[in-house]
């Protein structure tokens, strides 16, 4: 069989893997210029809580030894409506920031097809979450 990976710290990667012996065989990684080497990078997935006690996952990359104090600069992004999801997948063009200490973020926000069915429901119509801020009332001239 054969399958290909990535995620946001591995580049695009073709795999054989025969389903007899479970052996994994790497044939082909797209090249990324400069040496990159992914051991310097962490990837992980965590969850902030949404006002109303949903999990909303968020998944990060940053530079190694990169404390997560709340004192870096954070890029975040995110989308889910249509049942599209923002892809967790590698880009050459972020590493120039994770390599000056930017912590890169991505809210897999309700709407996405990530998180299955209801997720992708509970971003529809007025299933959607309207932030408090937006409900203020306008002033009149």
């Amino acid at each position: 069989m054969r399958f290909s990976y990535t995620s946001l710290i591995t580049p695009n990667s073709v795999f054989d893997y025969d389903l007899n012996t479970r052996a994994k065989e790497l044939k082909k990684e797209m090249p990324v210029l400069g040496g990159y080497e992914r051991t310097q990078y962490v990837s992980e997935r965590l969850e902030a809580i949404a006002p109303d006690g949903t999990a909303i996952p968020l998944s990060l990359v940053y530079k190694k030894g990169v404390e997560r104090t709340g004192a870096n600069p954070v890029y975040m992004t995110g989308y889910g409506s249509y049942g599209y999801s923002y892809p967790d997948s590698f880009s050459t063009t972020r590493l120039t920031l994770l390599d000056r200490g930017v912590v890169m973020a991505i809210a897999h926000i309700r709407g996405g097809s990530e998180m299955g069915r209801k997720w992708y429901e509970d971003g529809k119509f007025l299933y959607k979450k309207i932030p408090l801020l937006t409900l203020l009332p306008v002033q009149s001239i």
